[in-house]
């Protein structure tokens, strides 16, 4: 399925314009409508009043309001702009995550300690991908990247998470000059591996994907940091993996591996639950 609806979270860091960025370029890439949900904590609010907008939150999104309006309008692109009515913690998460169900892609940035409540709470990236049940793009803070999804590598364990990635990284895929599917195995599950039941690469084939695979065995604890200097390796501007909220990639960590990657991989990061 393409994607023709995607979201892009807006807020008031300083990283907005290049994650707004990234999203006017995939919209116009796949011809979508380009949601833009401005959603962020307040930080003039104090408990009692925090479900009532600050006049801080208030003139932010404004702000938001008026760039994306000005960013759609020069990129011909339709779409519409919300915001939510206040910056409470968990309201600001929990609609996060309702609104990524409607959306066929949602378009999210890497945190950054050192915004604040200009940005979005700590731990909103890791449950919109857990329980939105929609593909997220994480864009990291650290860059600008005009162009995503030229070279994609491709985490793969031949777990459901990481088959659940590669089928909604399948538009990403179709439009790519390169993709590589790069296999991590711990000392541990090597020597217990089985001949796989189906090639990947010509599983990829049959929707027209020319791909190379490669793979390589790491210690438990270096897995993560293995697979994201092999795809800094390959060139890589975009890495599909499938997200874990009880167990890592491959099969250990309980989920920190998942979350290791959220906050540094240093290119767009797209995961599926």
């Amino acid at each position: 399925m393409p994607y023709k609806h995607i979201l892009v979270h807006l807020d008031s860091s300083p990283h907005v314009g290049a994650r707004l960025d990234a999203a006017i370029a995939l919209a116009t890439k796949h011809g979508a409508f380009l949601r833009g949900l401005f959603a962020q904590g307040d930080r003039n609010a104090t408990s009692v009043i925090a479900r009532r907008s600050s006049d801080h939150l208030t003139e932010a999104a404004v702000k938001s309001e008026a760039l994306f309006n000005e960013a759609l309008a020069a990129s011909g692109l339709r779409g519409q702009w919300h915001g939510l009515t206040h910056g409470e913690h968990n309201h600001v998460i929990r609609e996060a995550i309702i609104w990524s169900r409607f959306a066929d892609l949602t378009i999210l940035g890497q945190y950054d300690r050192d915004v604040g409540s200009d940005g979005a709470p700590e731990e909103l990236n890791e449950q919109v991908v857990l329980n939105s049940g929609r593909p997220v793009l994480v864009i990291p803070y650290a860059g600008n990247f005009p162009v995503i999804g030229k070279r994609v590598a491709v985490a793969w364990n031949a777990e459901r998470e990481a088959a659940r990635a590669l089928s909604d990284s399948l538009p990403f895929l179709e439009k790519a000059d390169e993709v590589t599917v790069i296999t991590v195995l711990t000392q541990a599950a090597s020597g217990n591996a089985e001949s796989p039941r189906v090639g990947l690469l010509d599983h990829l084939a049959l929707h027209g994907i020319t791909a190379e695979q490669t793979h390589f065995t790491v210690s438990d604890i270096g897995a993560m940091d293995a697979l994201l200097a092999r795809t800094m390796d390959t060139g890589a501007d975009l890495l599909v993996m499938g997200a874990h909220g009880h167990y890592g990639f491959p099969f250990l960590h309980r989920g920190s591996g998942t979350r290791h990657v959220l906050r540094t991989c240093p290119v767009p990061l797209l995961l599926s639950h």
